[in-house]
């Protein structure tokens, strides 16, 4: 693809290449991808020279690489690059002025329409054996769960733990009270896992949170678009979802529809235990409920 024919589609979705594709790629470029991520997205500023230094590479690696995926040449990449770093930092002020001028040239498209794409883009990149990984951390009934998320993300996060509470034991929600964040770190260990939802622009308490559990030996899952949190540099599964709404704010109906298949292959997964835990629930929580035990 030329520069001039890159759509804000294709833009959004480079950030999230590298891990899509690293099977594809030579031990020599894994290498080169792996320094990319680890300074991501301001190691794609890099000079040629410094970036293959840092990977043990030689320079023409690092063109093979950036050839793979899909660039005539280095100042392309550096471009697009650099139109991403600014996407990334895009205020709602900022995204409602490019959609505004997106809803001017096509009326007729429908917010449902942006909804259903963007879902649709979402779970045709989410791989298999992704899901396989998330699905076995998050079933193995030694490990500890905590669910942490950001100002607009962390309700969707209430929301995915009260249902895997509903599945399993020891799952918990960290709230976003300093101290609260404080104290969940503190036992942190290698029979932990961190859910973290973190979205543009990224909240450095949430990043914060993930890498200092991730150095104490958690197992971090992250969910984020696909311009790539930085925890994704501490992540063991990563997940990318669409983001695209008619609206200045980013949506996360594409989050939510990949969470919801996470609880389905979960409750799979854990099978009558996670039954048995249902009706125990379902009897404590009884009252709460609308149609409960008769006053």
């Amino acid at each position: 693809m030329s520069a001039e024919q890159t759509t804000p589609d294709d833009v959004r979705a480079l950030s999230a290449q590298l891990l899509e594709r690293m099977d594809d790629f030579t031990a020599s470029e894994r290498s080169v991808a792996r320094v990319i991520l680890t300074d991501y997205p301001m190691s794609t500023l890099d000079s040629i020279a410094s970036l293959a230094s840092k990977a043990s590479v030689s320079p023409p690696t690092v063109l093979r690489l950036v050839a793979k995926l899909g660039f005539s040449g280095w100042p392309q990449f550096q471009s697009v690059m650099r139109d991403e770093v600014s996407q990334r930092l895009a205020s709602p002020l900022a995204l409602y002025d490019q959609r505004h001028v997106t809803r001017q040239l096509s009326r007729s498209e429908h917010a449902e329409d942006i909804f259903i794409r963007a879902l649709q883009a979402s779970f045709a990149r989410l791989k298999g054996d992704v899901v396989d990984e998330a699905v076995r951390a998050l079933a193995d009934p030694k490990a500890r769960i905590h669910v942490v998320g950001g100002r607009f993300s962390t309700p969707l996060g209430v929301y995915f733990a009260t249902h895997l509470q509903m599945l399993r034991s020891h799952v918990s929600v960290v709230s976003e009270i300093p101290i609260h964040r404080s104290n969940a770190r503190l036992d942190m260990g290698r029979n932990d896992i961190v859910v973290a939802l973190d979205f543009r622009r990224y909240q450095r308490d949430t990043i914060d949170f993930g890498v200092a559990a991730a150095q104490m030996g958690a197992r971090i899952i992250l969910v984020t678009d696909p311009w790539l949190s930085p925890l994704v540099n501490s992540a063991k599964t990563v997940i990318t979802v669409d983001t695209s709404s008619p609206s200045p704010f980013d949506s996360l109906v594409s989050a939510l529809g990949v969470l919801e298949l996470l609880i389905h292959r979960i409750a799979e997964s854990v099978g009558e235990d996670s039954l048995a835990r249902m009706r125990a629930l379902d009897e404590v929580n009884r009252d709460l409920m609308v149609g409960g035990r008769e006053q």
